[in-house]
């Protein structure tokens, strides 16, 4: 796929993701979180703060101005990828856990497309 395919595609895919973790985290996440014991309800909105910063990252990324028309190369990603979630973290058991994944995977897709297609030496 040619490189501009490959940002809208992460672009449309980042969108929706967005609008998926905002749905849960601002709907049946938040009322799940006021639920939960403090330690677990502080590893939730740590996890969220982290759905939040790499969506942001990615987009921030995509929406370069030097990404912009018709490009052969693009620049790294600043946001580093994270560690995995452990096996136990609360969210992998709720409905929220696929935009919770889906944001790894948009930063590790930007990643992917900037080591990919980065700016020779």
């Amino acid at each position: 796929m040619p490189l501009r395919g490959l940002l809208d595609a992460l672009y449309h895919d980042t969108i929706a993701t967005s609008e998926a973790a905002r749905r849960w985290f601002d709907g049946p996440g938040r009322l799940w979180r006021e639920e939960l014991a403090p330690e677990p309800a502080l590893a939730v909105s740590m996890e969220a703060l982290g759905v939040t910063t790499r969506l942001l990252s990615v987009m921030n990324w995509l929406l370069d101005p030097a990404h912009d028309g018709d490009i052969t190369s693009v620049g790294p990603i600043a946001c580093p990828l994270p560690p995995p979630l452990p096996a136990d973290h609360p969210l992998l058991a709720t409905e929220g856990a696929p935009a919770v994944l889906a944001s790894r995977q948009m930063l590790a897709r930007a990643h992917q497309i900037a080591a990919n297609h980065g700016a020779p030496a």
